[in-house]
């Protein structure tokens, strides 16, 4: 099976602040927008098994996140994929085609090709270093993590000064080169970055 990262610009301070907000006009519109997105949440949620009325919907538990509720421990997957939806609605997706269609092992690629390149960076960060919200813990998918604008500067500059000619996976390049172009487009539109990988 293989999977993907999905990479999203966002300013973390509006992300943030949308999480008990209280704000009924932005969760309809979120409900709205997001509609068939919340519905196949929903049958993700019956295929765990977690069908029953006792557990919240995924259209719920966007409503626990925006108004402030207390969540429900059993799901915190659906709450993950529901801070999905607000990093597309408060920023934009980022272009990901390095990382779409892989298997976890990509990783210590791309990881290798980075040490052969001169830049120290474990690529597993973008998806390890947890959610920029507090979430129930998640078993399984989606895996999350973020980087603050302040923590992209200097690491762009270490991916500015990569030797490309030590790279000897084209492919992993790609995907090198695409996590440069996430930082620098986040830190040109100062924005934070938030990764999904499921």
């Amino acid at each position: 099976m293989s999977y993907a990262i999905m990479a999203y610009a966002v300013p973390l301070n509006e992300l943030q602040a949308m999480i008990g907000s209280r704000d009924t006009a932005l969760l309809d519109r979120l409900r709205s927008q997001w509609s068939s997105h919340l519905a196949s949440l929903d049958e993700l949620r019956e295929d765990t098994g977690l069908d029953g009325d006792d557990v919240p919907s995924a259209e719920r538990a966007l409503e626990q996140m925006i108004m402030g509720e207390p969540y429900d421990d059993r799901i915190g997957f659906l709450y993950g994929y529901c801070l999905k939806i607000l990093c597309g609605y408060a920023g934009w997706s980022l272009p990901n085609e390095g990382w779409w269609g892989m298997r976890f092992s990509w990783f210590e690629t791309v990881a290798g090709e980075l040490k052969n390149a001169g830049v120290d960076f474990d690529p597993t960060d973008l998806i390890f270093g947890g959610a920029p919200i507090s979430l129930p813990f998640i078993g399984d998918f989606p895996n999350i993590g973020h980087l603050k604008r302040a923590e992209m500067i200097p690491l762009l500059a270490r991916f500015d000064g990569l030797n490309e000619d030590a790279v000897t996976d084209r492919e992993a390049l790609e995907a090198i080169l695409q996590i440069r172009d996430w930082l620098r487009q986040c830190v040109e539109a100062e924005r934070d970055l938030v990764c999904f990988y499921h």
